[in-house]
Formats: C-alpha cells, structure tokens, sequence
C-alpha cells in the first residue's frame, strides 16, 4: 500500500509527521510518500541523523501549506500548489492508495470531495 502523507499538516508538522514516516516505513515496511516543502523535510531528517532519505519513503515538493485559518473552499481554488492539494490530487490520479493529512479537517473534506469524489 502507498500512503501519500502531508508532511506539513498538523501542530508539530513537518517535525511529527517526517519521523512518524520514517517509523512506520522501518517497523511496518511501509511505502510513504511525504508531500511538503522538501527543504524543511530534509532538515527534519539531518536534524534526525539521517543524511539520506531512508528506504521506504519519498519525497514530492508542495511549496504552499494550508494553514488552520484558510477558508476551505478558497484553499481547493487558490491554494492548489499547497501540500494538501497536492496530496488529494495525487491520490485522485491514482499515485497512492491513501492520503493522510493532520491538517485542516475542514479543507481537506472539501478537497477530498471535490478532487478525489466518493
């Protein structure tokens, strides 16, 4: 299974969401593609003592991030270079099984609705 993950969503994001991957990459053998600003997941991982992107996990470039306070439908029309976007419509053209996002809850239900439908 290929898990498309938004590193940048969430309280502790990129910090808890990179290492969070890296485990579940090393314990469970998982197939994790970390969506997100890759300069500040790089960091995470040398911050870490991994000089190299472990085995297991991959990275894809978002320049934008969805912050807490965006208005839902305005992210899924203005924000599409953000990691969330980007994540949903990865997961739409069929590049995951399962995207997983700590972010916003509102715009990724509007996202998820309207890029990836039921």
């Amino acid at each position: 299974m290929k898990i498309i993950l938004d590193a940048m969503g969430g309280d502790n994001a990129p910090q808890a969401t990179v290492m969070g991957a890296v485990a579940a990459a090393k314990d469970f053998g998982a197939d994790i593609t970390l969506v997100g600003r890759e300069n500040e997941i790089l960091q995470v991982l040398k911050d870490n003592g991994l000089n190299a992107v472990p085995a297991g996990i991959s990275i894809f470039h978002a320049e934008d991030v969805v912050d807490m306070h965006d208005d839902p439908a305005t992210v899924v029309r203005k924000r599409k270079n953000s990691s969330m976007m980007i994540g949903l419509k990865m997961l739409s053209d069929g590049l995951g099984d399962a995207f997983v996002s700590a972010g916003s809850t509102g715009a990724l239900l509007t996202g998820a609705t309207l890029l990836v439908k039921r």
